[in-house]
């Protein structure tokens, strides 16, 4: 069976216009994993979002399924609903490595899902839940103090000052404050619960309004209020993991 390597599925991107689309074959191994929620990727697997940017979980990658909170699968789904794995997995994958701005990640899982054939409604409250519960990461341009800046955090004892934060290197070896997922947390589940209630109602019906509502439901997120990248004041070499 053909696979398709990173460096094809750019080509492809480039060769053409921009098509939104799934590449390559989403298989499992062992066989019958999804019951011990512990599987492997036979094959490279790959998204082309709608602005043409390829997206590809790689040959190899362990993987648990979505991370769908078991409060939520009654609604939503499971972990290995055929709907949305194929989005859930490239989505996952993006999110450990955090190499890409975390707005583009969140809204390809989106964008993945309305390819995958969700409806629109439950796609934009699983799109919800990612932006306010998912994983977190804000990228740390250093090198220019804080003293009359905006949108700049120093160092607090080794961290970044943003609640629940941690500073670590991504899989490019750029430094980034992360946040673990949070679903587990009550106060979540109440609100993407009841932010379900409004995005179903209709009164909401695109990711953009969605976004507005994350932000305006948790104006004191400091990664829903501050973008993808932030001034950073902190020499790197007081970092073990830097």
């Amino acid at each position: 069976m053909k696979t398709f390597s990173l460096g094809l599925l750019f080509l492809l991107v480039l060769g053409g216009s921009a098509r939104a689309e799934f590449v390559g074959t989403l298989e499992f191994k062992p066989e019958g994993c999804e019951k011990s929620g512990k599987c492997e990727l036979v094959y490279d697997f790959s998204y082309i979002d709608p602005k043409g940017l390829g997206w590809q979980a790689s040959a190899g990658l362990k993987t648990d399924g979505a991370s769908i909170p078991k409060w939520a699968q009654p609604i939503i789904g499971g972990a290995w609903d055929k709907g949305f794995i194929r989005a859930a997995v490239i989505h996952d994958w993006y999110c450990i490595r955090t190499v890409r701005a975390r707005s583009a990640t969140h809204r390809m899982f989106y964008d993945a899902l309305i390819e995958s054939g969700v409806n629109r409604a439950k796609a934009l409250t699983m799109y919800y839940a990612v932006l306010v519960g998912s994983h977190m990461w804000i990228d740390l341009m250093e090198g220019r103090p804080c003293a009359g800046m905006q949108n700049c955090v120093q160092s607090v004892g080794g961290s970044p000052a943003i609640p629940g934060a941690v500073i670590k290197k991504n899989d490019s070896g750029d430094l980034v404050a992360y946040r673990e997922p949070r679903f587990s947390d009550p106060a979540i589940e109440q609100d993407i619960t009841a932010a379900s209630l409004i995005i179903e109602g209709g009164s909401i019906d695109n990711p953009d309004d969605v976004e507005a509502l994350a932000r305006a439901r948790h104006p004191d997120d400091f990664f829903l209020t501050h973008g993808d990248a932030i001034t950073y004041q902190g020499p790197t070499s007081k970092y073990p993991d830097r």
